[in-house]
């Protein structure tokens, strides 16, 4: 996978059986599919948890890789239900940048 984005993240589980970690998420390079639509790869690396992951597709690249980080969403869901997951040196945010979303209903000033 030609790699254009990585998150580590530290899993801390709920049960004592499992040991903590670090996992990471990928995703991969945009690439025009047959169809002229496009897709990329995704992956979580996760030393006790084998993750076969199916590409994901959108109109063009950049639909694609936003497919990707939704996608990747759907997978973290799966350790949200067994412990916490955290940036391992930024604290609890799990992703930050998402907090510049929390306002979009209204439009930036412009520049006269």
């Amino acid at each position: 996978m030609d790699i254009i984005g990585e998150r580590k993240l530290a899993f801390l589980p709920a049960e004592e059986a499992e040991q903590e970690r670090e996992i990471l998420l990928r995703v991969g390079r945009p690439r025009q599919r047959p169809d002229n639509d496009w897709e990329v790869d995704i992956d979580i690396i996760d030393p006790e948890k084998e993750w076969k992951l199916p590409p994901v597709w959108g109109h063009d690249g950049f639909g694609a890789i936003i497919s990707g980080i939704i996608g990747l969403s759907k997978y973290i869901a799966w350790y949200t239900m067994r412990g916490r997951l955290t940036l391992p040196v930024h604290g609890d945010d799990l992703f930050p940048e998402w907090a510049l979303l929390a306002d979009t209903s209204t439009p930036p000033d412009t520049a006269d």
